[in-house]
C-alpha cells in the first residue's frame, strides 16, 4: 500500500475508548447556550482550571449511540487541521446524560444569522464559495462526504466573511456506504436522488451530494431565498422549469436566474444537474471566481423589451447580458438604454419611435376609412388620443 493510500485510510479507522464522567458545572463555567436541537445542545463555557473558552457540543445519550457520537468526534478532530474546518480539542467526556467534546468558538455565528433578505453582496459570496469548496474538497480527498451542507452549519469568524469554517460532522460517511435519510435537512437542500428515497430506505452515500447542497448554499447568499422547494419534477413548477431550460426544452430562462450572468448561469446549470454522475465537482466553482456572477440592473422601461430579446438570442445559441432588474443610478440606466439600444439594432430592430411618423399614419388610415365608417366621432377619439 501506498503512503498516501495509508494516511487516507488511517482517518477512516474510528477508535473508541472509555470515556470519563464529569460535573460538568465543576470543570466549566457555562456562560450561555448558543443553540438547541433534538439530538443535541451547543454551550458556549470556560474552563475553569485554563480559563480557555470553548464550545462544547452535548449529544444526548438516549438519542444517540456511542459508536455514531465516536465517530463525529473523530471526524471532527482529525478534519479540523483544514483552516475552514472548525477546529475540534482533544477532550471528550460524559456529563449530564450527554456525550460531550470542546471546539472552538465562531463569534459571530452562523451563515443563517448573517444572510439577510435580498442576500449578501457579490464579493462577500465569492469569499464565502472559495472557503466553503475548500473545506469540502478537503473532505471530498478523504473520501468523506458531509451530507449535511446548510446555511447554520458554516460559522463565521469576521464580519467581512474573510474567514469562515465548515462545521458538524456528526452525519458525515464514507463515500459508498449505506445511508438513511437525514430528517432535520431543511428540504430546498436536498439533491433530487436523495428527495425522492422513501422514508427509513436506506441509499448509497456520494460526494455529489455535497456539491448539490453546496450549489444551494451559495444561491440562498447571493439572493437570501432558495431557488425551489423541492427538487421535485412533478410537484415543484420552479425545479421543473429550471431543468426544462436547463435540458433546452424551453429558452424561457427561470426569472429567479435572470439576475446572473451567462457565465453564472452556466456554473448553476453545472451544479444543479438532476443527474449526481453529471454535477459539477467542488472545486468546479474556481473557474468562476473571477467572473461577474450578477447582471447590471436595469429600470421597469427596459425590462420587457429585453427579455423577449433574450429569448431571441437563446434561440440563436448566442450570449446576453439580461437586463431586468432595477436600478437607483440614473447614469447607469441611460448607459444600459445605450446598451440596449445597440443590441436591438444589431438584430434589425427598431429602437427608436418618431411620434410624428406614428400621428399622420394614424391620420391617413383615418381619412381611408372615414367614408366607409361615416362617423366623425371616431376622429375625435383618435385625436383625444393622439393628445395623450
Amino acid at each position: 500500500m501506498k503512503l498516501h493510500e495509508k494516511k487516507e485510510s488511517g482517518i477512516h479507522r474510528i477508535q473508541e475508548v472509555v470515556l470519563e464522567e464529569l460535573d460538568l458545572s465543576k470543570e466549566y463555567n457555562v456562560e450561555k447556550t448558543l443553540g438547541e436541537g433534538s439530538f443535541a445542545k451547543v454551550l458556549l463555557a470556560t474552563h475553569r482550571r485554563t480559563q480557555t473558552r470553548v464550545v462544547l457540543k452535548a449529544v444526548h445519550q438516549e438519542l444517540t449511540t456511542e459508536k455514531d457520537f465516536f465517530r463525529e468526534f473523530h471526524y471532527s478532530y482529525h478534519l479540523s487541521p483544514h483552516p475552514n474546518i472548525l477546529s475540534s480539542y482533544a477532550v471528550a467526556f460524559r456529563a449530564e446524560k450527554c456525550y460531550v467534546f470542546a471546539q472552538e468558538y465562531a463569534p459571530y455565528g452562523d451563515l443563517s444569522g448573517n444572510v439577510k433578505a435580498g442576500g449578501l453582496g457579490e464579493e462577500v459570496c465569492k469569499r464565502i464559495a472559495s472557503q466553503l469548496s475548500s473545506a469540502l474538497d478537503f473532505l471530498h480527498s478523504k473520501q468523506l462526504a458531509h451530507r449535511d451542507v446548510k446555511l447554520e452549519n458554516v460559522l463565521v469568524f469576521s464580519s467581512d466573511m474573510s474567514k469562515i469554517k465548515l462545521c458538524d460532522f456528526g452525519c458525515t460517511r464514507r463515500e459508498g456506504t449505506l445511508v438513511g435519510k437525514i430528517r432535520c435537512t431543511w428540504v430546498p437542500f436536498q439533491p433530487p436522488e436523495i428527495y425522492e428515497v422513501i422514508r427509513n430506505e436506506r441509499y448509497t452515500c456520494k460526494r455529489s451530494a455535497d456539491c448539490w447542497q453546496f450549489g444551494i448554499v451559495l444561491f440562498v447568499c447571493l439572493t437570501g431565498n432558495p431557488p425551489w422547494q423541492s427538487a421535485d419534477l412533478i410537484q415543484d413548477p420552479d425545479y421543473s422549469g429550471f431543468q426544462r431550460w436547463l435540458k433546452r426544452r424551453t429558452t424561457k430562462i427561470p426569472s429567479v436566474f435572470r439576475r446572473f450572468t451567462p457565465r453564472m448561469q452556466r456554473y448553476f446549470r453545472r451544479v444543479f444537474e438532476h443527474k449526481p454522475e453529471k454535477r459539477a465537482s467542488i472545486m468546479e466553482v474556481n473557474k468562476y471566481l473571477k467572473d461577474t456572477w450578477c447582471v447590471a440592473k436595469l429600470s421597469h422601461s427596459a425590462t420587457s423589451t429585453s427579455v423577449d430579446v433574450s429569448e431571441s438570442l437563446a434561440r440563436r445559441g448566442d450570449s446576453l447580458l439580461y437586463l431586468d432588474t432595477l436600478v437607483d443610478d440614473r447614469n447607469h440606466v441611460d448607459e444600459n438604454k445605450n446598451k440596449l439600444r445597440k443590441l436591438l439594432n444589431s438584430y434589425g430592430l427598431e429602437t427608436t419611435v418618431d411620434q410624428k411618423v406614428v400621428t399622420k399614419r394614424i391620420w391617413e388610415w383615418v381619412m381611408q376609412c372615414d367614408s366607409s365608417i361615416g362617423d366623425s366621432s371616431l376622429i375625435g377619439s383618435v385625436a383625444s388620443g393622439e393628445a395623450m
